[in-house]
Formats: C-alpha cells, sequence, structure tokens
C-alpha cells in the first residue's frame, strides 16, 4: 500500500501500482483506464472507460484492481469497529 506525505493511504498510487501489468500483461498504452484521473465509465457491454482508454469485459488488470480497492476498503472500515 503506497502512503501520501501525510501518511494516509494514497488510493489512487496504490490502484495505479496494481494495475500497472508485468511481463505477460504489458501496460496498456497510453494507460488503464483504472489509474485516470477523468471520469470512468462502465459501458452496457461491460466495457471500462475513460476519454482516453478502454478495456474489454473480463479484462484481469481491472479485475484484480477493483478486488485490491475492496480489500483496501475492508481494512480501511475494520480499523473503525
Amino acid at each position: 500500500m503506497a502512503l501520501g506525505p501525510n501518511g494516509v493511504a494514497n488510493l489512487q498510487t496504490t490502484l495505479s501500482t496494481s494495475s500497472s501489468g508485468n511481463a505477460e500483461m504489458p501496460i496498456p498504452t497510453p494507460h488503464h483506464p483504472i489509474t485516470c484521473a477523468s471520469e470512468l465509465r462502465l459501458e452496457e457491454d461491460g466495457t471500462f472507460a475513460c476519454e482516453h482508454a478502454e478495456v474489454p469485459p473480463g479484462d484481469i488488470r481491472t479485475q484484480q484492481c477493483l478486488d485490491h480497492t475492496i480489500a483496501l476498503l475492508l481494512i480501511e472500515l475494520s480499523q473503525s469497529l
């Protein structure tokens, strides 16, 4: 998990790192929509998109990033119990 300058978890940096790809899954060009600061869209056909890029339904990077986000949110919520 990436921490911001104030020591608080920086979710955007964490998501960007977790969706950066590897040798089997190269980084999409120009970038993955989930790391974009613009508005995100989930199209009716399951395509996930921003104004710069899109990924098809079932894209493994998108699923891993969303799973990671849910895990981070659960960790945050559990700390306030």
